[in-house]
């Protein structure tokens, strides 16, 4: 439990709309022994209002057009008031921004998660030698470095970051909070006018190229009508074109492209099927938030459930070298097999436990806090 005298971790981030990253600090600064402060740089959205609901301090700085000017000085003085033990700072234009900042401001215990860095972009932005030589220059004035996964841990090495000063902890996911409830089901599908014994496939992530969303509405085309139906939740820079793509094929009546929304639990309470065709993750939150509420899921690239090391019930694993039209195949054999026969509608199975003792949040949080702790015993040695 937190106290008014419990260290202050103010934690940076872009934007608090909609995704992994953001989802997994709503949930770390909710559960945290530490006091949490959250300072979003762009704007706020679904996941802000959850935080705020929880009891969470959200403030946005606002950097849009003009106000860019003057962000940095303004986040240098709004940390010198908060006065905090820790900096966090989460996604790229954070650790751009928000690094320099805590430095300038004299906060000597700067922590920067790394959420998507692949192997030749992040976030979706290429991979540069200018970029690396940047990302490099403001680790080295961080103390420490958290990875999501092994797999981004192995990406930062080669990039030379010092082993030791990176940390892997997992992301971690409330399981609790996503368990399946049939009034929500109730309401999510009323909302959206679909009948309980439509099955409903989902595909949830943020509505970019590389989470490959065109590619899945294509692939699932000649399979959905009024008994088959697919709603997209997310938000990003191809909501309208997916949208457009639905009605040129004639499907604008059963694919739902509903941009973003906080309430995943309801989502993911309505859905039969999560299908993630994504060949780019550095984790899979979207994958293993579906298994984690009852799901059979259909996926493509998800490092934390390769390095679970199990098989997992229900879950059918796509090729991430195929071409576009195998790609297809796979996609609509897979939906097939899964949904509706492998589960009855609304049913969903239990949380596998491999994956609770890994990825539950109760312990992603300590093993956080568990490294704020040392970090700020050790700078209160030097």
């Amino acid at each position: 439990m937190t106290g008014p005298d419990s260290p202050l971790v103010v934690h940076v981030i872009t934007a608090l709309g909609t995704g992994g990253a953001e989802r997994q600090l709503q949930w770390l600064a909710h559960r945290s022994g530490h006091r949490s402060h959250v300072i979003a740089l762009y704007g706020d959205g679904p996941v802000a209002d959850a935080m705020r609901a929880d009891g969470t301090t959200v403030e946005v700085l606002g950097m849009a057009g003009a106000a860019k000017l003057t962000a940095l000085p303004r986040l240098v003085a709004r940390l010198r008031r908060l006065r905090p033990a820790v900096v966090h700072v989460h996604l790229l234009a954070a650790q751009l921004w928000g690094i320099p900042a805590a430095r300038l401001a004299g906060i000597r215990t700067v922590v920067s998660s790394e959420h998507s860095l692949m192997d030749t972009t992040i976030e979706n932005r290429p991979l540069t030698a200018r970029l690396r030589r940047i990302y490099r220059r403001l680790e080295s004035w961080t103390a420490h470095t958290v990875a999501v996964s092994s797999a981004t841990r192995d990406r930062l090495l080669r990039w030379d970051v010092p082993a030791d000063r990176i940390t892997v902890v997992d992301n971690g996911i409330d399981f609790d909070a996503l368990a399946f409830d049939p009034g929500l089901r109730r309401d999510f599908r009323a909302e959206l006018g679909i009948a309980d014994d439509v099955v409903l496939i989902g595909g949830i992530g943020r509505l970019e190229p590389v989470k490959r969303f065109p590619q899945l509405l294509r692939a699932l085309a000649p399979d959905l009508g009024p008994l088959r139906q697919l709603v997209l939740v997310g938000a990003g820079p191809l909501e309208e074109s997916l949208r457009s793509t639905a009605a040129e094929l004639g499907l604008g009546d059963v694919v739902h492209v509903l941009g973003a929304r906080g309430d995943v639990r309801s989502v993911l309470s309505g859905l039969d099927l999560l299908i993630s065709p994504s060949r780019d993750e550095t984790f899979g939150m979207a994958v293993v938030e579906g298994v984690g509420a009852g799901l059979p899921v259909v996926r493509a690239q998800c490092p934390a459930l390769d390095e679970l090391g199990e098989d997992v019930p229900g879950v059918i694993t796509l090729p991430t070298d195929a071409d576009e039209k195998d790609e297809a195949a796979a996609i609509l054999a897979g939906s097939r097999a899964l949904a509706p026969t492998d589960v009855a509608p609304g049913a969903r199975r239990p949380v596998p436990d491999g994956l609770r003792r890994r990825y539950g949040i109760a312990g992603v949080t300590a093993r956080i806090d568990g490294l704020y702790d040392t970090l700020l015993a050790g700078a209160a040695r030097r």
